[in-house]
């Protein structure tokens, strides 16, 4: 006699739920959105099951899971990340770490990024959110970000980091600088003896005191 089909989503919601966690975590501390590859990472065997399969995994996929993106000077590996197509499941992040190489041709960072963040955070279940910039630029542009009362040119990527960061929906919004000037990953791999990463978010939220 052939075995019966077992009615998986005759289980119990909590109990479903406890098996999505163990199937959709990542054994990576952060999986890499602005890559080609990227939708590889998604449990997609799992997804194919079913409609209602698919409606309870991909929440669960996105939010015990913390992904990650590299702005460079050119973006082009953002195409997936940006699809308007994924927008749905763009909302579902709940963490995401920002690693700022370079700031994006065309303003992408001040025209692009931070719109998309800020519609992550509003209409989406973003909740903890860190940028990485190097120490040698935060404290090359860190003092140039206030005078007097007014803004000037090379703090407004600053302020835009601190405005976002302070946003009430967030329930962590981290600044953290790394000390190698020749890095280039998403994010740096561990703390350590060559990548020195440094929780900055209490100056970039002291500017105007005597740190500068």
């Amino acid at each position: 006699m052939p075995p019966q089909p077992f009615r998986f989503l005759e289980l119990p919601p909590e109990i479903r739920q406890k098996i999505y966690t163990l199937v959709c975590i990542s054994p990576l501390p952060y999986i890499p959105l602005d890559d080609a590859e990227a939708r590889f990472s998604f449990p997609s065997n799992l997804l194919l099951t079913s409609t209602q399969i698919y409606r309870e995994v991909r929440p669960v996929y996105f939010f015990i899971n913390a992904f990650c993106v590299t702005v460079r000077r050119q973006n082009l590996a953002w195409e997936y990340f940006l699809d308007p197509a994924f927008q749905d499941s763009r909302r579902l992040v709940h963490s995401l770490t920002i690693t700022l190489v370079r700031w994006g041709s065309k303003d992408f960072f001040q025209e692009t990024l931070i719109p998309l963040l800020e519609d992550c955070i509003l209409n989406g279940r973003l909740r903890f959110l860190e940028f990485r910039v190097s120490m040698k630029w935060f404290n090359s542009h860190g003092h140039r970000l206030v005078v007097g009362d007014y803004l000037v040119e090379g703090g407004t990527s600053l302020d835009t980091i601190r405005k976002i960061l302070s946003d009430p929906y967030l329930e962590r919004g981290t600044l953290k600088a790394w000390s190698n000037s020749d890095f280039d990953q998403c994010p740096p791999p561990y703390d350590g003896e060559f990548f020195v990463m440094k929780d900055v978010t209490g100056k970039l939220f002291a500017l105007g005191e005597s740190w500068f």
